[in-house]
């Protein structure tokens, strides 16, 4: 069982998978089924809603990017610096803020980025 939901949705050609929880373990074997099972080729890891990254997540999805390095991609949204710092140092690859992928949940869900410091939306 996971320690979080992902949330599944399509933005830019690419299949975006947002994590709501703790980007752990647990998540990263779901995330890594998912993108395994899944037709498409390009994909994001949005970690916006990610309350926690841990190493071992990291690692497996490192893992798994360069062992599909030909026929998938993945690439990740950090919610915090932390989680770039700890992205970076598996190898895993970043999403450009200048790329328009949306970060707002088809459904107009709010994110992070456009909330105010109370979770009020902007």
């Amino acid at each position: 069982m996971t320690g979080a939901a992902i949330v599944r949705w399509e933005s830019a050609g690419a299949v975006v998978l947002a994590v709501h929880g703790a980007f752990d373990g647990a998540s990263a074997w779901t995330l890594r089924h998912d993108m395994d099972e899944s037709p498409g080729a390009e994909f994001i890891v949005d970690l916006t809603h990610a309350v926690e990254a841990c190493d071992f997540a990291a690692s497996l999805l490192g893992a798994w990017s360069r062992q599909r390095r030909r026929s998938k991609r993945v690439r990740f949204r950090p919610g915090a610096p932390e989680h770039a710092t700890l992205l970076v140092a598996y190898g895993l690859e970043m999403v450009e803020e200048d790329e328009g992928v949306a970060s707002v949940l088809p459904y107009g869900f709010p994110t992070p980025r456009s909330m105010t410091p109370s979770g009020a939306p902007v």
